[in-house]
C-alpha cells in the first residue's frame, strides 16, 4: 500500500504564457504548478499561499526579475523561498546581482526540462533539509530554555528554602542572651558562608547568677552542617537533663567536664557514621562563685581581659575535637572573674579571614582588636556595636571578598560581681 506524498508547490512568474505554458506541462508530474504573468502578481500568489520554490524571470517589463527578488527577500514571510532565476541573458554580472539579492540558482533559456528539474529537485531536498534543521533547531533551544527556566526555578526555590532555613537558625537554633542574669552584657553576630552554616551557640541561664554557653564549628557548611549544629544544640540540653535527673544532689549543677563527656558519649559514634566532626567550648559564667569553668573541644580558643590586664587571657584546651577519638576525655579549666572582665567568643572564620595578599588576621589580630577596646564600667552596653566593627574590620581587611568560611562573634561583659577586682 502507497502513502500519497504532498507534492512540493513551484510558483512559475513570467510575462510569456508560452514560456509558463512549457514549465507546466515539463514539471506538473513531479510537481504542483501555478503560474503568475507578472511581477506584482507573482508577489501576492506568494504572498497568499507561500510556496516551496519560485521560479523568476528576469526580464519582464514594469518590474523586473531582481526586484521581485528583492521584494521577496524583504519580507520575513517569504524570504526563506528558494528562488531560481530564469534567464537569456549570459550569466555573469546578470548572475552575481542575482546571487548577490538571495538567488540559489539560475536557469538559462531556451530550459532543458531534465536539468531544470533536476536542480529543483536538489534545491528542494536541501530546502526541506535545511527547515528540518531549522526545525531541530528551534525544538533544541525550546528545551534549553526550559531546562533553563527550570533550573532558575529550582535555584529560586531552594534559595528560598535556605532563606527560611537561615531564619529558623537565627530565630531558633542560635542563643539568645539569659534572661534575668544581672550584672553581663552579651552580645552575638553570625554570617554564613552559605546562607545557613555549621556554626551554633547555646546560652542557658542555669540559676540566678549562673548560665552556660555553648559555642560550636560543624565540619563543612550549608545545611548537613546546620542540621548536625542543631542534632548538638539538643543534645546539650537532654544531657543537661538526664545528669540533673540521675544525680543524688538534683541541686547541685554538672560540671562542664560531665556535660562535654557525656555529649562526647552520646554524639561521637553518630558524627563518625556521618563522617564529620564538631569543634566546642563550653564555658559556665558563675557570677555567685565568681568563677568562669571551662572545657575547649578542640575550638577557637576563647579571649578572657579581666580587670587591670592589659593583655589577654587565651583560653585553649588541648581535647579533641567531638566525633574524633571514641576514647577521649575532656577536663575543664577554671578562671576567677572580676566585674569588667571581658570574654570573646569566635569561630575560625574570623582568624582564617585573608587578605589580597594571602595573610590571615589572625588570633593575634583579634586579639589586638579586643585589647584596644576601652571598659564601659557602668555605661551603656556597647557590645552589639563592638562586634559590628569588628565584623568591618575584617570585611576591610578582606577587601570585602565574598565570605569564604562561616563567621560567629560572641562578646560578653561582666559589669557586676560578688568579688574585687583583681
Amino acid at each position: 500500500m502507497s502513502l500519497d506524498r504532498r507534492q512540493p508547490i513551484i510558483l512559475a512568474i513570467d510575462d510569456t504564457p508560452a514560456n509558463l505554458k512549457v514549465l507546466s506541462a515539463a514539471l506538473s508530474f513531479d510537481f504542483q504548478v501555478q503560474i503568475a504573468t507578472s511581477g506584482a502578481i507573482g508577489l501576492a500568489a506568494a504572498a497568499k499561499a507561500p510556496p516551496d520554490l519560485i521560479l523568476l524571470d528576469v526580464m519582464m517589463p514594469v518590474m523586473d526579475g531582481f526586484e521581485v527578488c528583492r521584494r521577496l527577500k524583504a519580507d520575513p514571510a517569504l524570504k526563506h523561498i528558494p528562488v531560481i532565476f530564469l534567464t537569456a541573458m549570459s550569466m555573469g554580472a546578470s548572475e552575481s546581482e542575482g546571487l548577490a539579492l538571495g538567488a540559489a540558482d539560475y536557469i538559462t533559456k531556451p530550459i532543458n526540462v531534465e536539468i531544470a528539474r533536476l536542480r529543483i529537485g536538489n534545491l528542494l531536498e536541501r530546502e526541506g533539509l535545511r527547515q528540518a534543521l531549522a526545525s531541530e533547531r528551534d525544538k533544541l533551544r525550546q528545551s534549553v530554555s526550559q531546562l533553563e527556566q527550570s533550573a532558575q526555578q529550582l535555584q529560586e526555590a531552594r534559595l528560598r528554602e535556605l532563606e527560611i532555613g537561615n531564619a529558623i537558625q537565627r530565630d531558633l537554633l542560635q542563643g539568645e542572651v539569659p534572661l534575668g542574669v544581672e550584672g553581663v552584657c552579651i552580645a552575638s553576630l553570625s554570617q554564613p558562608s552559605q546562607i545557613v552554616d555549621g556554626d551554633f551557640s547555646v546560652m542557658h541561664r542555669l540559676q540566678a547568677d549562673c548560665f552556660d554557653i555553648l559555642v560550636g564549628d560543624v565540619m563543612g557548611k550549608g545545611v548537613p552542617a546546620a542540621l548536625i549544629g542543631a542534632g548538638i544544640r539538643a543534645t546539650y540540653h537532654q544531657v543537661l537533663a538526664d545528669l540533673l535527673i540521675s544525680s543524688a544532689n538534683r541541686q547541685a549543677l554538672p560540671t562542664p567536664a560531665q556535660m562535654i563527656n557525656q555529649m562526647h558519649q552520646l554524639l561521637t559514634p553518630r558524627l563518625v557514621e556521618l563522617a564529620s566532626f564538631a569543634t566546642l567550648a563550653l564555658y559556665r559564667f558563675d557570677l555567685g562563685a565568681n568563677t568562669l569553668t571551662y572545657v575547649n573541644a578542640g575550638h577557637t580558643p576563647g579571649l578572657l581581659l579581666r580587670a587591670q590586664q592589659a593583655s589577654v587571657m587565651p583560653l585553649a584546651g588541648e581535647n579533641l575535637p567531638i566525633g574524633v577519638l571514641p576514647t577521649e576525655v575532656y577536663t575543664q579549666s577554671e578562671i576567677a572573674l572580676s566585674a569588667g572582665a571581658r570574654f570573646l567568643s569566635f569561630s575560625d572564620g574570623i582568624t582564617e579571614t585573608r587578605n589580597a595578599q594571602g595573610e590571615e588576621f589572625g588570633l593575634s589580630g583579634v586579639a589586638a582588636l579586643f585589647e584596644s577596646w576601652p571598659g564601659d564600667g557602668d555605661g551603656p552596653c556597647t557590645c552589639q556595636a563592638r562586634l559590628e566593627s569588628l565584623s568591618q574590620t575584617l570585611k576591610r581587611f578582606a577587601d570585602n571578598a565574598c565570605v569564604m568560611d562561616d563567621q560567629t562573634l560572641l562578646l560578653l561583659e561582666v559589669r557586676a560581681c560578688h568579688c574585687e577586682p583583681i
